[in-house]
Order: C-alpha cells, then structure tokens, then sequence
C-alpha cells in the first residue's frame, strides 16, 4: 500500500473503517446476486424440465414460503420471461433458456468482479493492520528503559 508510513494513525483508522464499510456492503450486494444467480438456475432447470413435458400435464408449481400449488400445463410451446424494467415478454423455450443463460453468465461475472474487489479491499486493510502494528511495537520498544 503505498504512502501508508506517511499517513497519520488516525487517518489510516478512518480509512480502515471506511474500507470496512465498503467490504460489508460489496458482501450484502453478492449475496444478493448470488440469490439472484440460484434463481436463473432455478429457472434455467424448470425450462430444461418442461421440454420434455406435454400439453395438459399435472404438475406443481411454487408460489412461495416453500408452498405449491398445483397445476395443468396448458402450453408448453413458450413462456413469459422479464427482459428487465418490470418489462415480460413470451418467448419460445429455447429463446427462454438462451435469455436465462445470459442473465446468469452476467451476474455470475459481476459475482466474480465483486469478489475480485472485496480482496483487493482485504489487501488494503491488511497492510493497514501490518502497519499500524508494526508503529505500536516500535512505540512500545522505545518506551522500555534498558
């Protein structure tokens, strides 16, 4: 890290906690990236599942809090996916399964990118611990009287 040794303790204190800060944020958004990725998955195994699913099949589905409700495939030909801005269209399954994939692979990529940053950030902190240490035992040695 470099010009720590002329930065005042304090100052390396407040820049600590303010990288602290960002790590506990950079974790909250990856987790929620993460949900988003397992989603996709989710979804990504309904579509591979309902290729191989005829027209009036009985099956269920989730509505939420581990519930399921049950329910007769009318169509299996296309489904409604969200595109994004609250916007849904119907797609064919294999245009479904394509979107899906790539939504995936981007948040799988800015997951990856996070992660990336949250050790840089790791680094950062450390060398401010390393050197903030090494002024508290340099402290300490020169006040023991020999």
């Amino acid at each position: 890290m470099s010009g720590v040794n002329e930065q005042d303790p304090r100052a390396l204190v407040m820049q600590h906690r303010e990288l602290q800060k960002r790590a506990d944020l950079l974790q909250q958004q990856m987790s929620m990236i993460k949900m988003s990725a397992d989603d996709c998955t989710k979804a990504l195994n309904t579509i591979e599942e309902l290729f191989n699913v005829r027209e009036g099949t009985e099956m269920m589905f989730p509505i939420g809090s581990g519930s399921f409700v049950y329910a007769n495939i009318a169509r299996v030909d296309s489904i409604v996916v969200d595109i994004g801005a609250g916007i849904s269209v119907e797609r064919p399954l294999s245009d479904a399964k394509e979107i899906m994939e790539h939504r995936k692979e981007r948040l799988e990529k800015a997951f990856e990118n996070m992660g990336n940053s949250l050790s840089k950030i790791g680094q950062q902190m450390q060398a401010i611990e390393a050197f903030i240490s090494k002024q508290q035992q340099a402290q300490g040695q020169a006040q023991v009287p020999r």
